[in-house]
């Protein structure tokens, strides 16, 4: 980033309390943290490479002069000096905000314990239902979190968004929805009999059977060890760090994946599944039951959700992963699909694009704020989604207005009244004579647009299967 010298001395200034031409690195850690930039951002830990153990663990606290502080706040894209200057995705008091709000719905969510976990595996089933983790990640990688946000779980359904982008970017749109549409099932999305529409092509890319069709577009034709290894990299690149493997949730997967193997024999049958031989219809679900076992985190996870609220350019490395398009995409099938048989309801309460998982993993894009949120609960309800997720991503748009529907008008509705308003006080100005339905002047109050969030469905879920 090219920063002038006045506009680095500025900042430099602002940080130098003591007016004596050095600042603490600790003071200019504490400013980064204060806009949402972690000490433990590798890109500031690659700033401040040079300098002797910022952060004061193994020697005593470092100073920085005005040479030192030049380079820091220029290196890369310009990140410690943007966040200096609050030119980030997401002003430093508005994210502060934000998370103050974050741990307040933290607190209220928390005692709730209503659900149960998953249970057609032992991973799954065995998981301690007690966690329960939110992060925040925006497109420039302010982030918060609190409670077991590091807590890892195998992704699950939440990778069929990904695996949707890797095939349109891969092939385009046209190609991939020749073999998976965009519509809503009707039902559950691993209920074989809903899962398939005309000509046994799967109705879109959230459910398994769209899921298994569109991971079998990517890298086709190759070994399913390059395949993975084209996958699990392009989630390095959203996170800025590679998944793991949750091998056991893997072999278990397959061990109870006959239905989803059914699925992909059905669309093979009807040349609805891009699968070449005998086992082609057996080596697409295996390849979907590890791309499901990826292993992740919420911080993680929210960083690949920015990703998409940052039109498919990752937060960490500035790379851009997926096309603008590609992103929209995505997110619009999200929008209408990604809660399970819940989606519906999900997009009247929150209004957001979002996708879940069975391990109890749901991930929130808010694309105009450019940011993801992500929780983490293992407890399901009926449909399979996170109870405590829900009631998160619900609290989240009732109290921070969030719902792109929900508000529509109120700006014009407000000026309209305050129009009307100025006309009566002319009015009584020239008349003498009050107000209809007043005896003084009052100012006009807004209309509430915002519902609250509805109750948690308290059910007991049935068992589910990614």
């Amino acid at each position: 980033m090219d920063v002038s010298p006045a506009q680095v001395f500025s900042s430099f200034r602002a940080l130098d309390k003591d007016d004596d031409g050095r600042i603490w690195a600790w003071e200019l850690l504490s400013a980064l943290g204060r806009a949402g930039i972690q000490p433990g951002d590798p890109r500031v830990r690659a700033a401040l490479a040079g300098v002797r153990d910022p952060l004061g663990v193994d020697s005593q606290p470092v100073q920085l002069d005005l040479r030192e502080f030049s380079a820091i706040a220029q290196y890369g894209d310009g990140l410690v000096y943007r966040a200096l200057n609050d030119e980030l995705a997401v002003p430093a008091e508005e994210f502060r905000e934000f998370a103050r709000g974050v741990e307040a719905i933290y607190a209220d969510v928390l005692p709730n314990r209503d659900g149960a976990n998953a249970d057609y595996i032992p991973t799954l089933r065995d998981a301690d239902p007690e966690r329960f983790g939110i992060a925040i990640c925006t497109a420039d990688g302010q982030t918060f979190s609190i409670g077991d946000a590091e807590a890892g779980f195998s992704v699950q359904s939440t990778s069929k968004p990904f695996s949707y982008a890797m095939a349109l970017e891969q092939l385009g749109p046209t190609e991939v929805h020749r073999w998976v549409g965009q519509e809503q099932s009707g039902g559950t999305f691993n209920d074989y009999r809903l899962s398939l529409g005309d000509g046994r092509r799967p109705h879109n890319p959230m459910i398994n059977a769209g899921a298994m069709a569109t991971l079998a577009l990517v890298d086709h034709g190759k070994q399913t060890s390059d395949r993975y290894r084209t996958v699990r990299g392009t989630w390095a690149r959203m996170m800025g760090t590679a998944p793991g493997f949750d091998q056991e949730t893997y072999l278990a997967e397959k061990a109870t994946g006959d239905g989803n193997r059914g699925l992909a024999s059905l669309m093979k049958a009807a040349d609805m599944l891009k699968a070449s031989g005998e086992d082609g219809a057996a080596k697409t679900a295996d390849f979907y039951f590890q791309v499901c076992s990826l292993e992740v985190d919420a911080q993680r996870l929210a960083a690949a959700g920015a990703t998409l609220a940052n039109g498919g350019v990752a937060p960490y490395s500035g790379e851009r992963v997926f096309s603008q398009e590609t992103a929209g995409r995505v997110l619009s099938v999200m929008g209408h699909s990604g809660m399970y048989n819940d989606s519906g309801k999900f997009s009247d309460r929150v209004g957001l694009p979002a996708k879940s998982g069975v391990s109890g993993n749901v991930m929130l894009v808010v694309p105009w704020k450019r940011l993801a949120v992500v929780t983490f609960s293992p407890r399901l309800d009926a449909a399979g989604n996170s109870v405590r997720g829900v009631e998160v991503c619900q609290r989240l748009v009732h109290d921070f207005n969030l719902h792109p529907y929900r508000t529509l008008g109120t700006t014009r509705l407000n000026q309209a009244d305050r129009r009307a308003e100025a006309a009566q006080a002319a009015a009584h100005a020239l008349t003498g004579l009050p107000r209809p339905g007043s005896t003084s002047p009052a100012a006009p109050t807004a209309p509430n647009h915002v519902q609250g969030a509805a109750a948690t469905r308290r059910t007991q879920p049935p068992s589910h299967q990614v």
